[in-house]
């Protein structure tokens, strides 16, 4: 009989063996999970940016259409119809999908109450007027900014519940020389973070609109350093 048509006996995986391809599986997914986890973050983050873009350049063509000036928000108008996210609907691809971050923990919220995952700096959208109505300090016109590339227009709207409504469609960056508190009052400096949040929101990042069309993240750690070296990060350049 040719020892060719013999079969040789199956052998079976020992428990020890087994035990080593299972901890090997285990290394290699605790190698590979991290990976996979930062390139989902830079993804999110890079949609988050793709969205501020496409808002510079809305925020652009409806000042070349208006002389130049900022979109309007409820500060001035008390209506929810004129808040500068639907102002600029008709320069919009797709309003919906542009004003809401694919991170932001509220953004069903935002999509049913008409709000927005970003919000405006109030130096941009907001005079600064006396108690008898004259202004008394305006950036409101991109064309007389003395440095667009260093003045923020848009940020990231802070988590909170009360940050849903569509009245909340400015910040009130003029107080933010008080402190960080301030700050973290209207903004989400840490966005885009790996982990649970630090206490005061400093650990991560955000992405920044400005008002030349680029968009930057910025560490939020070095924003807080900044305001307390005396600089309101969010004033426009005089």
């Amino acid at each position: 009989m040719s020892r060719c048509s013999s079969k040789s006996p199956s052998r079976a995986f020992t428990l020890i063996e087994l035990l080593v391809v299972v901890a090997i599986i285990a290394i290699l997914a605790g190698l590979l999970l991290p990976g996979l986890a930062s390139a989902r973050s830079k993804a999110q983050r890079a949609a988050c940016a793709s969205n501020l873009h496409q808002l510079g350049l809305a925020i652009q063509m409806y000042a070349d259409d208006n002389r130049g000036s900022f979109p309007e928000t409820t500060h001035e108008t008390g209506q929810t119809n004129r808040s500068w996210i639907h102002t600029m609907a008709s320069y919009l691809g797709n309003t919906d999908r542009s004003r809401l971050c694919p991170v932001d923990p509220r953004r069903q919220a935002r999509l049913t109450n008409q709000a927005s995952s970003y919000i405006p700096n109030e130096y941009v959208v907001v005079d600064l007027r006396s108690g008898f109505g004259q202004v008394i300090e305006s950036f409101r016109n991109l064309n007389t900014l003395k440095n667009p590339s260093e003045t923020m227009t848009v940020f990231e709207v802070k988590d909170s519940a009360d940050s849903v409504s569509a009245y909340n469609d400015h910040t009130h960056s003029r107080n933010w020389s008080k402190g960080w508190a301030a700050v973290i009052d209207d903004i989400q400096p840490d966005r885009h973070r790996s982990g649970p949040a630090a206490p005061d929101h400093s650990r991560g990042l955000a992405n920044y609109l400005y008002a030349c069309g680029h968009v930057l993240p910025l560490q939020a750690k070095s924003l807080k350093e900044r305001l307390e070296r005396g600089e309101n990060f969010a004033r426009p350049p005089d």
